[in-house]
């Protein structure tokens, strides 16, 4: 009994070993000046976000926001010396500025979303024109990747909202028509967001289409790891009128993996025009499937990677890194109670380091029900055989003395 209670005893020491092996650091690049950072990860950083803290040289936790939609909640803001009507070549536009909120700048959001009071006969495409004027300077135009599209196809849809960067005090909005004619613009309202997918994708993923085995007009593109896609750029054959493809993230059932397409491409080279820009909200994953109408094939795909990024106060010259591996330490306090981050989109992005070994990391704590679950079965095991000696000891025939 003695040793097989000494066995017990070494069976369940054996379950409160800690494993440091997994635990490591990512050195942070030193900013030239204090104040906010951001801090983009990569591929394998991302997958750990759950676990990670940033500590200083001495190990102490430094306090960190995850950039993502909904951050800091979005503020309408009032219009002032608002003008409507039509250029000199009689393309519907409105020019506008922002009244500003005691304290704000400009920029005190990343981005403004407009949304558009149009008057059309549909259906009916439009491109926009987006113009911003800086303090003192002259009107600049926005050029971004993908063309601005508004559009009214009842009943296969309208979009009548616009994402632009907050980096302007006055704006200038054109329609070009498209298809059919463009819409009087009877008025708009705005409001400062923060919506870190509405911003450019830091990687353009240019990926092949595989047909889907047994779904008929479905492709499937599979990226080379797991990443944070925002977006993609679906190029059709021409011609194609507008659609709305089916689009699905990851593996698993359709049920499973939901929808998560909203926009409509096209691709129409008799009217000069073409839409391929697709936005999905963030999502981790490494393939998608595509579904089309009848009809309509896909030349082209991209998938628009935007990576999660952290936001915490630096100081310059200190030194930090990216604890992964392991346990969060935590950080007191909160910083969702401090101000926006006015000048996050002008400050360059740190980079992480190669990956070293962490003497400061904190290995995962399992409470002893999790740490002894994988011996369980011998604990039980031994368990049943004491028992049954003890039952045999106990139960077992008396032994006749007179033989």
């Amino acid at each position: 009994m003695s040793r097989a209670a000494l066995l017990l005893l070494l069976l369940c020491l054996a379950c409160t070993r800690e494993d440091r092996a997994s635990l490591y650091r990512r050195p942070i690049s030193p900013t030239p000046a204090s104040g906010w950072a951001r801090l983009p990860l990569d591929a394998e950083s991302q997958r750990q976000i759950k676990g990670a803290w940033i500590g200083d040289g001495a190990g102490r936790s430094i306090p960190f926001l995850e950039a993502r939609e909904g951050l800091w909640e979005s503020r309408a803001l009032p219009l002032e010396n608002t003008l409507t009507g039509k250029d000199a070549d009689g393309r519907p536009t409105v020019e506008f500025s922002l009244k500003l909120p005691e304290g704000w700048r400009v920029g005190e959001r990343e981005s403004l979303k407009l949304d558009l009071d149009l008057d059309g006969r549909a259906p009916w495409v439009a491109q926009v024109k987006a113009e911003r004027q800086r303090e003192g300077g002259g009107f600049i135009a926005y050029d971004p990747v993908s063309p601005l599209h508004l559009y009214d196809l009842s009943p296969s849809g309208n979009r009548r909202t616009l994402d632009l960067p907050w980096d302007g005090h006055r704006y200038r909005l054109t329609l070009l028509a498209s298809q059919g004619g463009a819409p009087r613009i009877r008025g708009l309202s705005a409001r400062a967001e923060t919506r870190p997918e509405a911003l450019e994708a830091e990687l353009a993923l240019d990926s092949t289409l595989t047909p889907e085995p047994g779904q008929p007009r479905t492709w499937r593109v599979t990226l080379p790891d797991t990443e944070r896609v925002v977006g993609l750029d679906l190029v059709l054959a021409p011609p194609t009128a507008p659609l709305r493809p089916e689009i699905r993230m990851g593996e698993g059932t359709e049920e499973d993996r939901g929808w998560a397409s909203s926009d409509l491409v096209w691709n129409l080279p008799a009217l000069n025009t073409r839409s391929s820009r697709i936005a999905l909200a963030p999502v981790q994953a490494k393939s998608l499937t595509i579904t089309l109408p009848e009809g309509a094939t896909p030349l082209s795909v991209r998938l628009l990677v935007r990576r999660q990024t952290l936001i915490f106060p630096a100081e310059a010259g200190q030194a930090y890194a990216l604890h992964l591996g392991g346990e969060a330490k935590p950080a007191p306090g909160s910083l969702g109670a401090l101000p926006s981050i006015r000048t996050l989109a002008a400050r360059a992005p740190l980079t992480l380091g190669a990956r070293e070994a962490d003497d400061q990391g904190l290995p995962h704590r399992e409470g002893p029900d999790q740490r002894a679950r994988p011996w369980m079965p011998w604990i039980a095991g031994l368990a049943l055989l004491v028992l049954g000696f003890a039952a045999w000891r106990l139960f077992r025939p008396a032994e006749d003395p007179s033989a």
